[in-house]
């Protein structure tokens, strides 16, 4: 009897992930200028409740490296962009950037850029003094520079951070700009808002004779790489000072979104991610246009040093600033087939393929409406990663991309799949008891939250689990966490914890990065008690 490899799909991706090899001369090249958008820190103090990362508080556990650079990972962050041809560097949250300040002037003195945009709510511009010498130093930060860069600070203003921090720190910044830097290009002042928002109102009838042109919708924020937004148009003040104001979706970022909800709902949601993705993101949002037509990649860099083009995280083969450079990561984005298939061939590919077994991995992606880690999402379940892999394959051998040389090393049966028509590999797939359960099971330890929060997700319909697959996993949890539920209602928590949880689920740091941080702390305790 034919062995069903969606039984234990683990070892097979694993298979392919390091065996089969697109050679060199049949690759695309994205050789264009990089953008990059990195989170300094997950900590902020104005702790916006709609926010994903719900940074409520700065306790943590160690290393702190889980939560927000050391040095040593800012060096390391450094040294990545300025061997990446960085055309367009963005700083923001996560948290609150300007919680690092001495890496923000840092970033400004030695970052090999041509832009860097450093995202803020402005709540450290409360005190006009304070804002004033803020602003000052990030300006003599940029005088000090030998290869000129353009630093835009763009102030997220909405009804959310005005009901925190109040408006006063944006008058602030904008009095001092108006006032110090009005006639410097290299040095500009933006607004950003939402749809629907009116608090950019409250700024035009502050200023007397303020008015505003009429705005563009999907157009980018600069001429060189095309980085797209929703709408913008500009602020002009009465003494001829202007500022860009551009204006954004919002996401309603819910990673306990109920996927047994009503259908309008969940319609409109995927409407606005889908439509994200087609005018901001060209299909791919891993890839960033260059004005010479040219295509580089895009990076998302988070606060504990993981780093994938957008889109494209892999929860079981991650890159890190800790442990992976420059050339590794790009080594490791090319060669895996799944990360490189993404970059070739786009978001709407990945999905399409995908929805062929799993439709609901495609909608849980989606509906959360957290496009940063959307790739961690749908590529959340072994079997579904290794159906999709073995897909990609196929239209691989097709494009004679491959060939049946490339996949001589891999075991029997999976070739066999691999070779088989697409009704076939389908009909192996739906005849897996494999599910989301098992692959908890598979874990080498046991953790009790770990099962409730999936137990929780389950209950809203993230995945898909029969009754018997249910039924095992409650088995197996009430034996290892000495329970006695019976139901998925007897686990359901709506505690910060838990939130804070479903976080990590899709955010954790790349766990040799984590070992490796560690020890070092490990090293330094014990050197200090010497």
């Amino acid at each position: 009897m034919q062995k069903n490899i969606f039984d234990k799909p683990k070892p097979y991706i694993q298979e392919i992930i390091t065996k089969v090899k697109i050679h060199k001369d049949k690759m695309k090249s994205f050789k264009g200028k990089t953008m990059a958008f990195v989170f300094f820190t997950k900590f902020c103090d104005v702790q916006c409740s709609h926010c994903f990362f719900r940074s409520d508080n700065e306790g943590f556990d160690l290393p702190k490296e889980q939560y927000e650079f050391s040095k040593e990972g800012f060096e390391k962050f450094i040294t990545f962009i300025n061997s990446s041809n960085n055309g367009y560097l963005s700083i923001l949250g996560g948290g609150e950037p300007f919680k690092k300040f001495e890496y923000i002037i840092e970033t400004i003195k030695r970052a090999k850029t041509d832009r860097i945009v450093l995202v803020t709510s402005g709540m450290w511009g409360k005190n006009y003094e304070t804002c004033k010498q803020m602003i000052q130093e990030m300006y003599e930060a940029l005088c000090q520079r030998k290869i000129p860069t353009k630093i835009v600070l763009r102030i997220s203003i909405d009804k959310w951070h005005l009901s925190k921090i109040g408006i006063d720190c944006i008058y602030h910044i904008i009095d001092v700009f108006k006032k110090f830097f009005s006639d410097k290009e290299d040095f500009e002042l933006q607004l950003h808002t939402l749809t629907g928002d009116n608090s950019v109102d409250k700024i035009m009838q502050h200023y007397s004779g303020c008015t505003k042109t009429i705005g563009k919708k999907y157009v980018s924020d600069n001429e060189e790489i095309f980085k797209i937004g929703l709408y913008r148009y500009a602020l002009h003040f009465s003494d001829g000072y202007k500022v860009s104001v551009g204006i954004a979706q919002i996401f309603h970022s819910n990673l306990k979104v109920n996927l047994k909800g009503s259908d309008t709902n969940l319609k409109e949601l995927i409407t606005l991610f889908d439509n994200d993705m087609k005018y901001n993101s060209y299909s791919n949002p891993s890839l960033v246009k260059n004005k010479n037509n040219e295509w580089g990649l895009d990076f998302l860099i988070n606060y504990n040093g993981n780093i994938a083009t957008w889109g494209n995280e892999q929860l079981y083969s991650l890159n890190n600033l800790y442990t992976d450079s420059y050339e590794d990561v790009i080594s490791n984005i090319y060669t895996n087939i799944i990360s490189y298939s993404l970059l070739d061939k786009g978001y709407f590919y990945r999905t399409k393929i995908i929805s062929e077994v799993n439709p609901l991995a495609v909608l849980r992606s989606k509906a959360i409406h957290i496009r940063d880690y959307a790739g961690a999402s749908i590529l959340e379940e072994n079997h579904t990663v290794l159906y999709y892999a073995i897909r990609i394959i196929q239209e691989y051998l097709k494009e004679n991309i491959l060939t049946s040389k490339d996949l001589e090393d891999l075991p029997k049966e999976l070739c066999d799949m691999i070779y088989s028509k697409t009704y076939i590999l389908k009909k192996w797939y739906q005849n897996t008891s494999y599910s989301i359960i098992k692959q908890y099971m598979e874990k080498e330890i046991f953790n009790e939250n770990e099962w409730r929060d999936l137990f929780n997700l389950i209950y809203f319909g993230h995945y898909a689990v029969s009754k018997e697959q249910l039924q095992e996993g409650i088995q197996y949890y009430n034996t290892h966490a000495n329970k006695k539920i019976n139901q998925l209602e007897d686990v359901l928590d709506n505690s910060k914890e838990h939130y804070q949880r479903l976080i990590e689920r899709l955010t954790f740091m790349k766990p040799e990065a984590k070992k490796l941080c560690m020890d070092n702390v490990k090293k330094m305790t014990n050197t200090l008690a010497l």
